[in-house]
């Protein structure tokens, strides 16, 4: 069976929409499944923002080092740890870099969203010649949203109004689960960033291997690309998104006995069970890494 009909097979059966792109780095074989295709990124946008955050450390203009002290107004719901932790705790940019790629930490994101800035941000993805793809919105956006409440001024978004307002809402967002407005990319784009991280080309090439390094340890989405991998014959690199009806995994395997890598980019999109997104991915994951190492 060629890549092209295991990739095209991916989709089948699934309700809701799939984008699946996947190469291999050696022989450059690819394919894709709606590659072109639009798809909200939910935390995968956090690629985008580590990308930055490293070229801002090569430019000089900011150090791992530096310390921001968290306060009550930084709390994001959702994901991670910080949300959780007392006021007046001082973080490392290190530390929120490692809690936003390995806990998906809301917080941590938002904190270094404020700092890089998103005209930034997306400066470096149109410099990277990624063109539909942009970063519009941090986490504490996104989930406001998700409760009706995205017209709200900030400093009436607090972790406490969540709470309250969230409790027993049904999360449907306006914009949050759709294309627009949104942070949104194709999976042709993604695979393509992860592409140029592995090669160097996204920022210096330490960098680049900092930032799989930092990927290497996602404690996330454990049951998507990774989850029918032989982890004893393979490393993933990866970073997972969750949304309602949305389940995104991307990720750069490596073959320990060969040393050949391929890079996987998978989106879902208004799925009526999320299990059964996680598992349409899950099975691509395994049929490329069948095909790849036959």
């Amino acid at each position: 069976m060629a890549l092209k009909d295991i990739v095209n097979m991916a989709g089948e059966g699934f309700e809701g929409k799939m984008g699946l792109s996947v190469k291999h780095l050696g022989t450059g074989e690819a394919a894709s499944l709606r590659g072109d295709d639009l798809f909200p990124t939910a935390s995968v946008f956090k690629v985008p923002i580590i990308v930055e955050l490293y070229r801002g450390i090569e430019a000089g203009v900011l150090s791992m080092d530096d310390k921001i002290v968290l306060m009550e107004r930084d709390k994001v719901p959702g994901s991670g740890i910080l949300k959780e932790l007392g006021e007046g705790l001082e973080l490392s940019v290190g530390d929120l870099t490692e809690l936003m790629m390995i806990l998906s930490d809301n917080t941590a994101t938002d904190m270094l969203v404020e700092r890089l800035g998103m005209e930034n941000i997306n400066a470096t993805l149109r410099g990277l010649g990624l063109q539909r793809t942009r970063v519009v919105a941090d986490c504490r956006d996104l989930l406001f949203d998700l409760i009706h409440m995205n017209d709200t001024p900030d400093e009436m978004k607090t972790i406490d109004v969540y709470r309250e307002r969230s409790r027993g809402a049904v999360a449907k967002g306006s914009w949050s689960l759709g294309v627009e407005r949104n942070n949104v990319t194709t999976p042709d784009e993604m695979l393509r960033l992860l592409e140029m991280i592995v090669n160097g080309e996204a920022v210096g090439r330490e960098s680049c291997g900092a930032i799989l390094e930092t990927m290497g340890r996602c404690q996330t989405g454990q049951y998507m690309i990774g989850k029918y991998l032989p982890r004893e014959a393979v490393d993933l690199a990866h970073k997972t998104g969750s949304l309602p009806g949305i389940r995104n995994d991307v990720g750069v395997a490596t073959v320990r006995e060969t040393g050949e890598k391929y890079i996987m980019s998978c989106f879902t999109m208004g799925a009526s069970d999320i299990y059964a997104a996680e598992e349409a991915v899950a099975k691509a994951s395994k049929e490329a890494f069948d095909y790849f190492t036959k």
